[in-house]
């Protein structure tokens, strides 16, 4: 007699699919049909349970057959994970001898009652492995009083016992919100299907929140949405009667993913410009989606693997599922989740007081505003932490040319070699010229402190670059203006994590700032969040802690004879990672690879000539003093600016080296430069590589 695998074969399909043409229990595409049941009507003798020119086969005792079946029931059919574990369970039942019957029992579990208890005590069936559904009907009612082994997937049931196989769901949903709160985001929202069905995802969304200080909004909370047109009225009521409205949305089954994204498509809300998301379960086309979407995965192939091993063994001992006497005996095992960062979810650059970073194209003046500056003939003096770098260099120029066209005079500009004490004094020195601007970065948040309130106490208006001074509030100065340090840093994991994989590299060092300076404190925290979120197999080995640029020579002299398996470095700015590089060349450790920020002549020329810097975040330093030289002019006409305003870096890899250097610094990359990079193997590679975004 032939069997299911026979059938299968023949029609170059699989068990579950023949499974589903005979049973009708799911909808299988009409070529595929044909084929199945052309393979059918070819046999001789057909299977006993497959219908034949409109009868129904009797059911045959199992001496009078070898097949052997396990039964999966499924109680949803549009959902992709219970699709994978049973694509799971099949492929581990290959070469098990039993095959696989796949029943779909939806909400109408009950009216095939008679039909499953028929089909398990013809002892047809060695095993059942289930997806139990809202009211555990199956297992309370059908399966009650069978005696047959049993694995229940998804989540547990009350008044049966089985083997039960779950995800750590809790976790999965902490994971996610953990994520959006390490982006930047507070007012994250949560739409679920089943409070019934899936009560520690809520759980995991709520922990999350609390052990970030972050209060749970109720308003924000739907758990009980069942349809469509119900997502849509929720929707409605989050992102235009909310206030303040989500910044991200936590999607927990995958029943609403659809509607969700359908719905913003519709009311043209960007994803994630103005709304980020997150969902629960991985599927086929998440990644394929505009734009791909962040999502939270449970294991489909260790899911299969252990139903099938558990079922199995379970059968070989001749031991039964709701056997009050074998209680002791079933397992439940919980498996981990894993996020899968895709283009959904975006962090939000905040600032020191942790405000949202906001353009600088709200600064713009018009026509008559320009003439009221001119008309005035301010003046204004910049107080730098230290000088000689492109990047202040930059910074002037963006200013200088703002405030040229606004007829506002440069009088003064200080370097404190990042020496605090001396910024006091320089400070103090500006504050009696009295000019009508004061723009300043200062050297240490906490000692130029006392020097900064004397300036605040004057008449001049304060404009800050990076950081904000101890004791100041936001009412204390006009702006600060900054790079968007949460996208700087993730410029900067994504540079360290995609070049250390493509290099089968796994060993990495960070060096980082060891100051309270907000800015580099959450570039620093951004890039290590990509890395430890979306490169799980990078190991972050040390922290290499500096609190002067020239220490970083003997620190990392120190470290890496002590840890030779270093292979790569994130520095936090482009200063300390030239004395890295000093001290690795020193070493002769050269094959050390080197990610960082800020493009200067000495990293550029290193990236050019193939050396161990292999991608910068680039600030668009001029961009930024433009921005600054417009604050200030925008207080001086009595109009309110943001509190903080971030601006874009951009990515530079070996592929866009001389580009990105005319975009940022004004001007073609010196003729050393495109020299030293055409003698380099990067010539040829830039030919048909894509910068690293």
């Amino acid at each position: 007699m032939a069997t299911i695998n026979d059938i299968a074969k023949m029609a170059g399909v699989s068990t579950s699919t023949v499974s589903h043409v005979v049973n009708k229990t799911r909808y299988v595409s009409p070529e595929l049909v044909k084929r199945v049941e052309k393979a059918i009507e070819e046999l001789e003798v057909p299977p006993n349970f497959v219908i034949k020119k409109g009868k129904r086969a009797p059911i045959a005792a199992p001496a009078q057959t070898s097949e052997k079946y396990i039964l999966l029931l499924i109680t949803e059919k549009k959902s992709n994970f219970q699709k994978q574990i049973e694509h799971q369970i099949e492929s581990h039942l290959k070469d098990s001898g039993y095959s696989l019957l796949t029943v779909l029992c939806s909400s109408q579990a009950d009216s095939l009652a008679a039909f499953l208890r028929s089909v398990i005590e013809s002892r047809l069936i060695s095993g059942i492995i289930l997806f139990p559904d809202e009211r555990d009907y199956i297992t309370n009612q059908i399966l009650s009083g069978q005696s047959v082994p049993v694995v229940i997937l998804g989540r547990e049931t009350e008044g049966y016992l089985a083997d039960t196989i779950t995800s750590d769901t809790r976790e999965g949903a902490y994971r996610a919100i953990e994520h959006l709160i390490k982006n930047g985001h507070e007012q994250i929202a949560y739409i679920g299907r089943s409070i019934d069905r899936s009560p520690k995802r809520l759980e995991g969304y709520r922990s999350a929140l609390n052990d970030y200080s972050i209060a749970v909004k109720e308003s924000y909370v739907h758990p009980q949405v069942q349809s469509e047109t119900e997502a849509y009225e929720v929707l409605d009521s989050l992102l235009f009667n909310e206030q303040p409205a989500p910044t991200a949305l936590f999607v927990a089954n995958y029943s609403l993913v659809t509607p969700v994204f359908r719905y913003i498509r519709l009311h043209n809300i960007p994803c994630p410009e103005s709304l980020s998301i997150v969902t629960f379960n991985d599927f086929e086309w998440s990644a394929l989606h505009t734009p791909a979407i962040t999502t939270i995965s449970q294991n489909t192939e260790e899911f299969g693997r252990l139903a099938v091993e558990m079922l199995l063994q379970r059968i070989r001992n001749n031991e039964a599922a709701n056997v009050p006497a074998l209680k002791e005996i079933y397992i439940h095992r919980s498996l981990s989740t894993k996020i899968n960062v895709r283009e959904s979810t975006c962090g939000i650059g905040r600032g020191p007081f942790g405000e949202r970073a906001a353009s600088p194209s709200s600064l713009s003046l018009n026509d008559s505003e320009i003439a009221q500056i001119r008309s005035r003939h301010l003046t204004a003096a910049i107080s730098f932490h230290y000088a000689g770098k492109a990047w202040m260099e930059l910074h002037q120029k963006g200013i200088r040319d703002v405030f040229d066209n606004l007829g506002i005079s440069l009088i003064a500009i200080t370097d404190a070699h990042f020496d605090p004490s001396l910024q006091c004094r320089q400070l103090d020195s500006l504050r009696l010229l009295e000019p009508d601007i004061i723009i300043a970065i200062p050297t240490d948040n906490r000692e130029t402190s006392e020097a900064f309130q004397r300036i605040v106490s004057g008449s001049s208006r304060l404009v800050l670059i990076s950081n904000v001074p101890e004791g100041l509030t936001v009412s204390d100065y006009v702006s600060c203006v900054s790079v968007n340090e949460h996208s700087h840093g993730r410029n900067m994991g994504h540079g360290l994590g995609e070049y250390m994989l493509r290099h089968s590299l796994t060993k990495a060092a960070l060096i980082t700032h060891d100051a309270d300076f907000y800015a580099t404190n959450q570039r620093d925290n951004a890039a290590i969040q990509v890395l430890t979120e979306e490169y799980p197999s990078i190991q972050i080995c040390a922290n290499i802690q500096f609190h002067r640029e020239t220490e970083v020579y003997e620190n990392t002299l120190k470290y890496i004879k002590h840890h030779p398996e270093i292979e790569a470095l994130y520095v936090s700015w482009d200063g300390p990672a030239l004395e890295a590089i000093r001290a690795l060349s020193e070493l002769d450790r050269t094959d050390i690879a080197i990610v960082t920020g800020d493009l200067d002549y000495p990293d550029a020329l290193n990236m050019a000539k193939g050396g161990m810097i292999k991608m910068i975040s680039a600030q668009c330093s001029y961009e930024q003093g433009q921005a600054i030289a417009l604050a200030a002019a925008n207080a001086m006409l009595g109009k309110k600016t943001p509190s903080f305003i971030g601006i874009e870096p951009i990515s530079v890899t070996p592929a866009n080296l001389l580009k990105s250097w005319s975009q940022i610094f004004k001007e073609e990359p010196p003729s050393e430069l495109k020299q030293a990079f055409k003698k380099s193997a990067n010539y040829i590679a830039a030919e048909s590589e894509e910068p690293l975004v």
